[in-house]
């Protein structure tokens, strides 16, 4: 791994248009109504971080460093129980995330980052966290940045939450975040909310990384009813970069058709998640 390595054609950074940086607008609705991560997901990583290390590099910086921390849902979660010594970076594209995160007082370092240029030297990081966020940098770029900065042997470690439910009701949420992703892709001319985003598929096909631990646990779901389900959904890229009238005729008209199905208490509604976790190892 070098400072310079040749750039090839692959995906395109998902960061066009500066991506995540419309979620700043929501920033408190993001930190209050997102689902926190399982207490299992949290305990996965840590065994992760704590296995002897596969290698020794005496230019170790960071035994942590996460990417799109956002606010801190998992970093919180993580950094107060990893061992005494360990140096966190915590980083995100966004400095007002960042503010929220250092009121929390965290034993971490935090910088204003870009993935696809990490301003940390050659094989200095043995361990980089992505907390529902990879998705958004998994690109040809910002992973072979990722994997420059890795030490050999190094981690990368993705844990993303994903709804899972399977009710008719919830048929007209999927139905209309197709219609809100579509002009996400417009704007962003990118394709970043998928079906199958948090199985992180450009991974399969990256020669630097290798896949060695994929699984699904039970996640954290959020305060039923359907007020907490709009909550969450206006947290979500598809909908934050609507503009408002848009995004109130949306929610509007989600409501009406959720209330004529028979049968349906909208106090009672929820969305079940589970965590993703993925863990691939660099070349």
């Amino acid at each position: 791994m070098s400072d310079q390595q040749e750039e090839t054609s692959g995906p395109q950074s998902n960061l066009t248009k500066d991506g995540p940086m419309v979620f700043v607008k929501h920033l408190t609705e993001y930190e209050k109504y997102r689902p926190d991560y399982s207490e299992k997901g949290v305990e996965m990583i840590l065994e992760e971080i704590m296995l002897p290390k596969e290698t020794s590099s005496s230019s170790l910086k960071y035994e942590i460093l996460e990417l799109g921390a956002g606010s801190g849902k998992l970093t919180e979660l993580v950094a107060p129980k990893i061992p005494p010594g360990y140096r966190y970076l915590a980083t995100d594209i966004s400095g007002d995330f960042l503010e929220m995160l250092k009121s929390k007082s965290l034993p971490v370092e935090t910088a204003t980052v870009n993935a696809s240029s990490i301003p940390i030297p050659d094989n200095s990081v043995q361990n980089i966290l992505c907390a529902s966020c990879l998705h958004w940098f998994c690109d040809d770029k910002s992973l072979r940045e990722i994997h420059r900065v890795l030490v050999p042997g190094g981690k990368l470690i993705s844990l993303t939450y994903c709804e899972q439910i399977d009710e008719p009701w919830f048929k007209e949420i999927e139905n209309q975040w197709a219609e809100a992703c579509e002009m996400l892709r417009k704007t962003l001319l990118t394709d970043v909310y998928t079906s199958d985003f948090a199985e992180l598929k450009p991974m399969d096909s990256c020669s630097f990384f290798t896949a060695v631990r994929r699984e699904c646990i039970p996640g954290k779901g959020i305060t039923p009813g359907l007020d907490s389900i709009l909550n969450y959904l206006n947290t979500l890229s598809c909908y934050v970069y609507l503009s408002d009238d848009v995004r109130e005729a949306f929610f509007s008209r989600l409501k009406q058709k959720v209330y004529t199905q028979p049968g349906v208490n909208p106090e009672n509604m929820t969305i079940p998640f589970v965590d993703h976790f993925h863990v691939f190892l660099a070349k």
